[in-house]
């Protein structure tokens, strides 16, 4: 598998050739340069020529003498690729799996769920399991300390290879980022290994226009609608701009609200912080009023209560994980919950393993375990499930702009291989740091 190619020895793809390239070392390398190529398919590599053949297509193929190598992305349901008695353990987006009378159907219905990366069908017992993406990373998981600059890094500025004190960042099962460029007043687009991105919101001023935005702080990708959500925080407005050529301008879904920080549950429930009303409310989309599902009793340090909710998370039990900025703690608010629970921080400010300094963007894996962004420690910290400290994964060199560093982080996500992404704010730039 070479991120979604199959492979196939003795197997060739005759015509539809996009290029030749010689001195190509291995399978991997002819792969590669396969997927660099938007119009390519497929690809057939020859070992003893070292010779890549990147295909646009593979609508002919045949068994070939020689001993070739081939991959291709199976046109199997689309995007997903068809593994008999194969399963993922875990992960599964919905509570108990759904009846369904053969594999297309199963297919069909993880394509329809918001989230689903993935699924399990038993033909047996026509039982269809929908997985989500959320990585599985190992307990004793470890991140090179040198990360890799994927957007930005160009100084402060507004060209399209700069950014202004980036805050949101979204990544899509496709690898795109969509960054909320804070100070440029704009959302921008980067696909991994582009110098450039591309504006897809605003960019026209910091006004309230609907083809305007005024620092936004956070994104994310509605793939019901192919939309993007904003938090149009400047505006006190979270807008929708749909991501189809020729948009020019967004609606307005919600209206005086001082958002900061999304989420998105497997079932299309909006989740929203408030740091004016020091809450976190689940909307459906259309909706303006949404329900409370964490604060909401005022500014304070109770376990019923926020100061300056920032980033959030949901998992699939709709349970909902906060940045409780000020009072220097995450909390967990089970769905339904009156009151949350503590699951780090909450020892005051300082740089302690035991504290956190202004925690910012946060992800939670299937294990429980916590990622959080502190924004006044300059660092990344890992918090296992009921652990009472974290450890540092990135950012045990102080604040700065080397590879090994960063300043003031803000949003944090992780791809499916594990590898993470942090919004290097004081720095203008995302960095990513791949798993070892």
């Amino acid at each position: 598998m070479c991120d979604g190619f199959v492979r196939h020895e003795n197997w060739d793809i005759y015509g539809n050739d996009i290029s030749l390239a010689g001195g190509v070392i291995d399978y991997a390398s002819c792969c590669l340069i396969c997927q660099a190529n938007k119009e390519c398919t497929a690809f057939v590599y020859s070992p003893s020529s070292k010779e890549c053949w990147p295909k646009k297509s593979v609508e002919s193929g045949g068994i070939f003498n020689d001993k070739k190598i081939s991959g291709y992305k199976v046109n199997v349901c689309n995007d997903f690729v068809r593994k008999d008695r194969w399963d993922i353990p875990g992960n599964d987006i919905l509570s108990s799996s759904i009846q369904q009378p053969d594999y297309a159907s199963c297919c069909s219905t993880c394509q329809a769920i918001h989230g689903c990366f993935a699924f399990t069908y038993s033909p047996s017992s026509q039982q269809c399991w929908p997985k989500t993406i959320i990585p599985n990373i190992p307990v004793d998981a470890r991140w090179k300390q040198n990360g890799v600059t994927v957007a930005g890094g160009h100084g402060k500025g507004i060209a399209s290879n700069q950014l202004d004190g980036p805050e949101g960042l979204f990544i899509n099962d496709d690898q795109t980022m969509v960054i909320a460029d804070c100070w440029n007043h704009r959302i921008i687009q980067w696909t991994m290994g582009d110098t450039n991105g591309q504006v897809v919101a605003g960019g026209n001023g910091n006004e309230s226009r609907l083809d305007q935005l005024t620092r936004p702080t956070d994104v994310l990708i509605d793939k019901e609608t192919d939309s993007l959500i904003i938090c149009d925080s400047g505006n006190h407005r979270v807008v929708r701009w749909s991501r189809h050529r020729g948009t020019t301008q967004g609606e307005i879904l919600i209206d005086n609200i001082d958002c900061f920080g999304f989420a998105m549950d497997d079932q299309r429930y909006l989740y929203i912080s408030d740091t004016e009303k020091d809450e976190v409310r689940r909307y459906q989309i259309g909706d303006k009023n949404g329900t409370i599902v964490a604060g909401g009793n005022g500014k304070g340090t109770r376990l019923n209560q926020l100061n300056i909710p920032t980033y959030i998370f949901v998992d699939q039990q709709q349970t909902v994980y906060v940045s409780d900025n000020w009072n220097y703690r995450v909390m967990k608010w089970n769905k339904g919950a009156e009151e949350g629970i503590l699951v780090a921080g909450n020892q005051g400010q300082g740089n302690a393993l035991t504290q956190l300094g202004h925690p910012n963007g946060l992800f939670v894996d299937t294990l429980g375990t916590i990622y959080v962004a502190e924004w006044g420690n300059h660092r990344v910290m890992r918090w296992p499930k009921g652990a009472k400290q974290g450890t540092v994964i990135v950012g045990r060199n102080g604040r700065g702009e080397g590879a090994n560093q960063i300043a003031f982080p803000t949003a944090l996500s992780f791809d499916r291989h594990g590898n993470f992404y942090v919004v290097d704010r004081g720095n203008h730039r995302v960095q990513q740091f791949s798993i070892e």
